[in-house]
């Protein structure tokens, strides 16, 4: 990661499938593109945004909001919403948020199932669009969204991967955006590679990093739940 910035975060197209639920050739297909030949003619697929380190690399690398795009990407094609739709919504959100990443936006949300974008209306209220209707929706449908984040008032800032716990985060701004223990920024593989190598103990890797025990059951837990360390 020779070209890695600091604040911008860095993570291969491996590492940020890993941590968003889907594969590196998704990843990379998403961010740089893709060509397919079906039944005629040679056809491109354009990158859904522009990448934060330019599309023209040679050893790939994704900035923290390349990440939480294909988190959000990823968690769309969860619940069955076909490329074209998703394609289609990024465009049209970039182009209302003037902003080339609008999935980490703080003015996009999701319901899981469809995409908004809240602005400010000309009457100062909150105006919230469906993105692939183009038409308004209440507010109340989106207010429970994107709760594993952190936002300025521009864009995401930080992400905490683990269910119901802020132990964990995801922080540009801190090792380069890797997978951190909040309490002392221990990275959480370190302390799955200690736990393995110290017979298991958690109060002693605990007492090893000076962190509490519950920082280091959180990152255990999501080292577990990115498939780095077995679960026996």
């Amino acid at each position: 990661m020779l070209n890695a910035e600091f604040g911008v975060g860095a993570y291969t197209p491996s590492e940020a499938a890993r941590l968003v639920g889907t594969s590196a050739t998704n990843v990379r297909r998403w961010l740089f593109g893709y060509s397919y030949a079906h039944h005629g003619p040679k056809t491109s697929q354009a990158p859904l945004w522009q990448p934060q380190y330019g599309v023209d690399q040679d050893d790939p690398i994704l900035g923290f909001r390349d990440l939480i795009e294909a988190r959000m990407v990823a968690r769309l094609r969860g619940v069955g919403i076909g490329m074209p739709t998703i394609r289609f919504c990024l465009k049209t959100a970039a182009m209302i948020a003037e902003d080339s990443h609008p999935f980490s936006s703080a003015h996009f949300r999701t319901d899981g199932k469809r995409l908004f974008l809240e602005r400010l209306s000309e009457e100062g209220g909150r105006d919230v669009i469906d993105l692939k209707t183009l038409q308004h929706a209440f507010p109340k449908i989106i207010e429970a969204s994107f709760l594993d984040l952190d936002f300025d008032d521009e864009k995401a800032t930080r992400w905490f991967p683990l269910a119901k716990s802020r132990n964990v985060v995801a922080d540009p701004q801190r090792a380069f955006g890797q997978p951190i223990v909040d309490e002392g920024g221990v990275p959480t593989h370190r302390i799955a590679q200690a736990f393995l190598a110290e017979g298991r103990s958690i109060n002693r890797i605990a007492r090893f990093f000076e962190i509490g025990t519950m920082a280091v059951k959180d990152a255990l837990a999501f080292e577990k739940q990115i498939g780095r360390l077995a679960t026996a």
